[in-house]
């Protein structure tokens, strides 16, 4: 689910309070407006998660960060006719649409749950099979979210999950950011590596470690390189770029002029990508895979 524009977290914010608010309005306002376009980036990765996991028919499965449900959906295709999955996410405002989706789904093995994947007493050992897409790295205390998770998978069950290397390992973030950096002098403000962002699990060690903590076993973690289409067009691909968050913190207070340069540096950074499928980028991402 989660997309990788979560805005930048200063560090004298509390971080849960912050999620809370963020997955409350902006960040499925943003969702909302580029809907398609996170859909499509994420889903070549979603596909590598889904070849880890390897669900079976019959079995019960838990989608942590479902978001708009496309893979809960997904799941519950793959244990059908008698398997179920549950999805989990804060955003009461995501779950609305994934109700939506679910509901129109040509499954009916589906049940989404607005709660927090850390915290919430799921029942022991509940789960065959646990998933992420992107929705996985933005606990507040990821051990402890990591046990929790694990007394609600039962002894041998699988989970597979990916979570983003760091901004620069995604080609669009590096090129927007080559582009308007040397007009504007300075860099935004993104979120460092152990704050709940998109990025918090970019320290593949650290993942590790955390997961190992919690409970986890046979903990393994694949580089995965996906080509994304970030947009149908150039224009396309820049004025997302610039309604980002980080690229209006990057930009207030700038001379119109120096705004304006920097928009004509992303149209010639990001030319050369375009072609007949859109613009096409590499990303680089997680794979990670355990056992209970």
């Amino acid at each position: 689910m989660t997309h990788p524009n979560q805005p930048a977290l200063a560090p004298s914010k509390d971080v849960k309070r912050y999620a809370a608010e963020y997955w409350t309005d902006e960040g499925p306002k943003q969702y909302q407006q580029n809907s398609d376009r996170f859909e499509a980036m994420a889903a070549p990765f979603g596909q590598a998660m889904f070849d880890a996991v390897r669900l079976q028919p019959g079995e019960r499965v838990l989608d942590v960060g479902c978001g708009y449900a496309t893979t809960t959906i997904e799941a519950a295709e793959r244990v059908s006719p008698s398997g179920h999955v549950t999805g989990v996410d804060v955003s009461a405002a995501m779950l609305a649409v994934g109700r939506q989706r679910t509901a129109a789904a040509p499954v009916d093995n589906i049940d989404l749950l607005e709660a927090d994947a850390q915290a919430y007493a799921f029942e022991p050992a509940a789960f065959d099979a646990m998933i992420s897409r992107f929705g996985i790295m933005f606990f507040d205390d990821p051990e402890a979210a990591f046990g929790n998770l694990a007394r609600a998978l039962r002894p041998g069950g699988r989970l597979a999950f990916t979570c983003w290397q760091g901004p620069l390992q995604s080609e669009w973030v590096a090129v927007a950011l080559g582009a308007a950096v040397k007009h504007v002098g300075r860099a935004p403000e993104l979120s460092s590596a152990d704050a709940s962002s998109p990025w918090a699990f970019a320290d593949g060690d650290r993942v590790a470690r955390l997961m190992r903590a919690g409970g986890f076993a046979d903990v393994t973690l694949e580089s995965v390189a996906r080509p994304q289409r970030v947009g149908r067009d150039v224009d396309d691909v820049v004025r997302f770029v610039m309604s980002l968050p980080e690229t209006r913190q990057l930009f207030t207070g700038l001379p119109e002029d120096v705004i304006a340069g920097a928009v004509v540096a992303l149209h010639a950074a990001f030319a050369p990508y375009a072609g007949t499928h859109g613009v096409v980028m590499d990303a680089t991402a997680w794979l990670v895979s355990a056992i209970r």
